[in-house]
């Protein structure tokens, strides 16, 4: 029978080792270590230039997201522009080939929007020409229904007219 100390110098090693421990803070791959996170919005050329360098780029190619788009300004991210999985060549031997992506390629911030799992633009295009020329698309119709009686509509339908039978009025009264 195995003791606890020896499982627990065994998890120890594991949890220690190199192979655990080679990507540093984080073991899925894929996803970039800590330091690789943005910074503050480079404020002279210097910090320009550290940048470009930092994400692998030329600083004269470097441009980072405007402060003023709240949506896309993630510090000194730079803005490679949008390049979807449908603009990239099928035949280039990838690292990625699901997502047709290299290893250390800088991603678009809304990556995740161009996937190959994803509609390219022309297929929405498309298919919202196709919901607009519809040729019932826009008709919004009440459902025809039967005409609606006070009278037992049940018993007459659907050969028989239904105002030649009585309606029964039930109390709960005493007969006479």
């Amino acid at each position: 029978m195995v003791s606890s100390r020896s499982v627990l110098l065994c998890v120890r090693t594991v949890h220690t080792s190199c192979r655990m421990n080679k990507r540093g803070p984080l073991t899925i791959d894929g996803w970039y270590p800590r330091d690789h996170m943005p910074d503050d919005y480079p404020k002279n050329e210097e910090e320009r230039r550290a940048a470009a360098i930092k994400y692998g780029m030329r600083p004269e190619d470097y441009k980072p997201y405007d402060k003023d788009d709240y949506y896309k300004y993630a510090g000194n991210y730079p803005d490679y522009g949008c390049v979807t999985y449908d603009h990239k060549d099928p035949y280039e031997n990838w690292s990625d080939p699901h997502y047709r992506r290299n290893w250390g390629e800088g991603m678009n911030i809304q990556a995740v929007m161009h996937t190959c799992d994803r509609d390219s633009y022309t297929t929405l295009i498309f298919c919202w020409i196709g919901i607009q020329t519809w040729p019932k698309g826009r008709k919004w119709k009440n459902d025809i229904m039967l005409k609606q009686y006070p009278y037992d509509i049940k018993r007459a339908y659907p050969f028989t007219d239904p105002r030649i039978y009585p309606i029964t009025n039930y109390t709960f009264e005493p007969m006479d």
